[in-house]
């Protein structure tokens, strides 16, 4: 679940994702937000929302990120918005640029989506949710489980094989 929270502190409001208490003793979900956290961690972009902290309270694992007040591709489109080609090419260059950074750092997204691109109230993109994302040369083994949403995964996901960064693209 993510929340928007306030720094007591610093007064700073971030967007905090909280793994929920029944799967925080879960292996192969505390593995996942793990993940998802150790992928934020060695990136730095302007097109993906950047990481501000993260932690166990209560037993609860956090972290806290970035908040984008905008909305999401997905929520965009829902509302019935229909992006002309400036806005496609725009969209695609912010998100290109995002994946570029990721993949020099040996990451691979693996859940591109409307869902998980937010456009910022200045116009820009940013990548979100990296709970799935593999680095390059890990195992890609998931067993007998697909992840990723079928829709919008690549023909080698989808059948479970090895993912490159070009399953990105």
């Amino acid at each position: 679940t993510v929340f928007r929270g306030k720094h007591v502190e610093t007064s700073e409001v971030h967007a905090v994702k909280v793994l929920s208490p029944v799967y925080s003793n879960d292996d192969h979900f505390r593995g996942r937000f793990e993940s998802e956290i150790k992928a934020l961690l060695q990136l730095d972009h302007p097109n993906i929302v950047k990481l501000i902290s993260y932690g166990q309270e209560d037993g609860n694992l956090f972290f806290a990120m970035e908040l984008i007040e905008g909305n999401s591709l997905f929520q965009m489109q829902k509302r019935g918005h229909r992006f002309n080609w400036r806005e496609c090419l725009q969209i695609a260059k912010d998100v290109c640029m995002g994946l570029r950074h990721a993949h020099d750092r040996g990451i691979i997204h693996r859940d591109l989506k409307p869902g998980n691109l937010l456009m910022t109230d200045h116009g820009a993109v940013k990548i979100t949710d990296f709970g799935i994302a593999k680095s390059f040369g890990s195992n890609q083994n998931t067993g007998d489980n697909v992840l990723g949403t079928m829709d919008f995964m690549s023909p080698e996901q989808a059948k479970g094989e090895p993912v490159t960064f070009r399953s990105d693209l």
